[in-house]
Formats: C-alpha cells, sequence, structure tokens
C-alpha cells in the first residue's frame, strides 16, 4: 500500500517503538544517509562509546562513491561520483592509511579549475569543434566559431579558467567582494569583462554548473576557495574508492554501528533533547528508532521531501529548498585503445557535442582496452537524462563513433548512471545560483536543537569527498564538544 503524506504521518505516529533498540546507559545517535560524510560521523561517534544506527535509502553504502566494476573486464573499473583524491586530502587519505589501504599517484594531469593551457603553444587538451578533431597544441585557425585575439588562442575550459584566476586573485579570499559578485551571474561577470557571447556560450559547455548564466559568480569564488585546497597531484584508491566508505562501514559495525539499509526516511519529529525517525524499511513496514542526536548527511535535494516537524527555522527551510544541485549524466564505454593512442588523443576530449567532454579514466597507453567515459552537465544533461538507461549507452556509443570515426566497432561494452535520476541525490552535487551564496550559505550547516547536518554541500574549507569528511568531523565535534 502506498501512503499518501498524511496517512503517512498518522501511522507513523502510532508506530514508535516501545523501548529503545540501543545499549543501556549508551549516548544515542541516529545517522541518516551511509555516504562518506554519515559513515565517518558514524564510525568516530562509535569509537567515542556513542551507541549509532545508520539509515540509508539504497540498498548499498557509499553514497555518491560509488566504483563501478561490472561489466567491464581486464581488472578496469571507473568512478560514478567522487573520482580523484588530491594530495590536499588530508582526511580521505588518512582513512586510507588508518586502514591500510593502498594509494598512488594519478600520472595524468589533475585539474582543479579548468583545463591548462598548452606552455608549448595551442591548445592544451584534444577537442572537436564543429565536427572537426583538433590534436593536443591546434592551432584554432581560423577559429571554427569566428573567436578573435585571446579568445581564439585557447579552448573555452582553459579560456574560463584565466578568468576565474583573475577574479579569484582580486577577491583573494574577502568575504565582502565574494558576496558582491553573488549579486551577478558567471555570465555577467564574462560580459562587464568583454568576453563575446559566442565564447561566453562556448564556455558554458560542460560548467560543472547548470547554467552559466544563473550560477552565482561570488559562489564559484568560493568554491574556487575549497578547491584550492585539494592540493595539486592526484591519488587513486587502489581498487576504487569505495574502498574507504567500505572500510569505515566494516570498522564502525566492530564498535556496534547498526548498518539499515533499503529503508527510505519519510519523517523526522524533534524537541529539544530528542529525535524520532520514521522510514519504511524493504519489507514495507514503518519502523520509528528514537536517539538523543541525528545527523543528517541527506542531500537537501531529497531532505526537502522528508516531513520535519515541527518545522525548521523559515531560513535553514528556505536553504533545504532551494540550494542547487548540478545535473551530470555519464556514460562509460570499455573497448579497444589502439586507435585512440595511437592518434595522441591523451588523457580527455572536450567537444561542442552533446557528449561535451571524454575522459579516459581508465587503463594507461600500451593496454588493449580503455574505459572511456562521457560527461555531460548542467543544461547538457537534459538530453540523456530523458532517455531510459539502455537507450542512453546506445545513443552515448553512436556519438562517439560519429565524434571519433577512427573508434567505430571498438566499444565493447557500456553502462551508465544518470545523477539527476538517481532518487536519494537528485544532483551530483550543490552549487549556489545567483543570490544563493549569501542567502542561503549561513544556513546550510547550522545545527537546530538535536539535529546536525552533514555533507559536502555544508562544508566550509574543502570540496568534493574531502569537503563531506570535513563536514563529518565538524558534527562530531558539535555532538561531543571536543574540539580536534
Amino acid at each position: 500500500m502506498i501512503l499518501n503524506r498524511r496517512q503517512f504521518i498518522g501511522t507513523a505516529a502510532s508506530a514508535f517503538l516501545a523501548g529503545p533498540i540501543f545499549a543501556a546507559g549508551k549516548r544515542r545517535v541516529i545517522v541518516a544517509g551511509a555516504g562518506i560524510s554519515g559513515l565517518s560521523a558514524a564510525y568516530e561517534l562509535s569509537q567515542l562509546g556513542y551507541q549509532v544506527t545508520v539509515i540509508e535509502g539504497r540498498e548499498r553504502i557509499g553514497g555518491r562513491i560509488f566504483t563501478l566494476k561490472e561489466p567491464f573486464v581486464d581488472g578496469q573499473f571507473v568512478e560514478l561520483g567522487g573520482e580523484l583524491a588530491g594530495d590536499g586530502y588530508k582526511r580521505f587519505l588518512g582513512y586510507a592509511d588508518k586502514f591500510k589501504i593502498g594509494y598512488e599517484t594519478f600520472e595524468q594531469e589533475f585539474e582543479t579549475g579548468g583545463a591548462v593551457t598548452n606552455l608549448q603553444g595551442g591548445i592544451g587538451t584534444t577537442a572537436v569543434l564543429k565536427n572537426n578533431l583538433y590534436p593536443i597544441g591546434s592551432v584554432l585557425e581560423p577559429h571554427p566559431y569566428n573567436l578573435t585575439g585571446e579568445e581564439a588562442k585557447v579552448l573555452p575550459p582553459a579560456l574560463l579558467s584565466r578568468y576565474l584566476r583573475t577574479l579569484a586573485r582580486e577577491v583573494a579570499g574577502n568575504a565582502e567582494k565574494i558576496a558582491e559578485l553573488d549579486k551577478l551571474s558567471l555570465a555577467d561577470v564574462l560580459r562587464a569583462r568583454g568576453a563575446s557571447e559566442n565564447a561566453i556560450k562556448l564556455m558554458g559547455i560542460s560548467l560543472n554548473y547548470n547554467s552559466i548564466e544563473t550560477v552565482s559568480a561570488g559562489g564559484i569564488m568560493f568554491e574556487s576557495g575549497r578547491r584550492m585546497s585539494a592540493g595539486t597531484r592526484a591519488n587513486r584508491i587502489a581498487g576504487g574508492n569505495f574502498e574507504i566508505p567500505k572500510a569505515l562501514a566494516a570498522n564502525a559495525k566492530k564498535k556496534g554501528v547498526k548498518i539499515i539499509l533499503e529503508a527510505k526516511i519519510k519523517m523526522i519529529s524533534h524537541s529539544s533533547n530528542s529525535v524520532k525517525v520514521s522510514f519504511i524499511n524493504k519489507k514495507g513496514k514503518t519502523v520509528t528508532l528514537e536517539a538523543e542526536k541525528l545527523v543528517c548527511s541527506i542531500p537537501f535535494s531529497v531532505l526537502r521531501e522528508i516531513v520535519i516537524t515541527p518545522s525548521l527555522p523559515e531560513a535553514k527551510v528556505r536553504a533545504i529548498n532551494e540550494l542547487s544541485y548540478t545535473r551530470i549524466t555519464k556514460v562509460m564505454m570499455q573497448g579497444s585503445r589502439f586507435e585512440w593512442d595511437r592518434r595522441n588523443i591523451g588523457s580527455s576530449i572536450w567537444t561542442d557535442t552533446a557528449l561535451e567532454r571524454i575522459f579516459s579514466m581508465s587503463g594507461k597507453r600500451g593496454d588493449a582496452r580503455g574505459i572511456f567515459t562521457s560527461w555531460t552537465e548542467g543544461e547538457g544533461a537534459q538530453l540523456p537524462e530523458k532517455m531510459s538507461d539502455a537507450e542512453r549507452q546506445i545513443w552515448a556509443k553512436n556519438e562517439l563513433e560519429n565524434i571519433l570515426p577512427f573508434m567505430k566497432g571498438a566499444i565493447e561494452r557500456t553502462q551508465t548512471k544518470s545523477w539527476t535520476n538517481d532518487e536519494f541525490v537528485r544532483g551530483a552535487y550543490a552549487h549556489f545560483t545567483k543570490g544563493q551564496y549569501r542567502a542561503l550559505k549561513p544556513h546550510l550547516k547550522t545545527q537546530v536543537g538535536p539535529i546536525h547536518f552533514a555533507g559536502e554541500h555544508t562544508a566550509e574549507n574543502a570540496p568534493g569527498m574531502e569537503g563531506a569528511l570535513e563536514s563529518a568531523e565538524r558534527v562530531v565535534s558539535e555532538i561531543t564538544g571536543q574540539k580536534k
């Protein structure tokens, strides 16, 4: 039976457990979400003597850290979510060291803020523009989009990086200047600095945000500061990034942490000193757990669908309801890399096509096979999002062969992931649209009574996976009162 919102609240109200499932005398914490922030908080709290239960809607742990090994062969795999760990990811790599998980430096270029200009001249990344393939080092003369001057010398991602580096130097972490830039979209700022409309449109391809016309310029400066902390050298976890959440879960369980999977949270009720979480378990029954504290690591894009009673403060509700999440859809294609290597394509191709960017993220020169991942974002992701998984795989393979005819017949296996269509995320990661940096950011991480908020969207100093761990560190400090 499917319950509507009112029926669920009535059912949940009568479904509270008669007694706690936690050990007597233990301080009790519920963690909502078994992504890396939730698992880190659960692990660290369990080490300090807390009785912790993790509730996760998926049938697996890990959240947006998802290492995909099937259907691929030759021991190759790809990361569907968080990819590389910079040498500034001290918490993430610290867990690897703690749990004796190996990692190695990733030799290909590590991008922290856009493509890098080729110092020898010409474009620094292989590109496809108007159906023509431009190898690394190509000079775009005449420019296929009639760009001139400095705009014509580099690819749009590298041009955008130049603008952002200049802007970052001008802002230099000044909160007031960042707040002023929040009044403008990135496109507004680029126009004011003389960028042509053609260049702005091209710089909007695979931007890491939903639209160059709506994303906050101030928000990008805030995010640029976080990305700087990632470091300059990339590392790859042996066996994939999922080894980290897997180790956190295994070691948390040794300390008595319970992890309940396939449990879809429907309601959170709270008082000044306790919280109750009601969910539908995999058998379709309503279950309610109670604790002194809740660590909520659920993305706001999903949390806005959960009943919270009494209602949170107005500013918090607005932050939950309005925070933007970047749309991302990927298609992974494994096949022969002989022709790719023979033509010296490199680690990626930037295109003006529907596939946007194509990365070679598994395998290396000389290997028989590689995995080539198309990565569409923001407005560009809308087309593949509308397709079924099977349709999207066929579409991407055909598009790849149209763009790179020499790859025709090379692809053997395909898989896909749309983070926008994932009911437990509804987007890849958070970002601010114009005006949201000032209006929403102050309220993202704020605690409300017994509810503490974690996740990459609440991090102040680090991006991605490291930001998620930063947030877990903060909520553990909030709950225990111990500063790290």
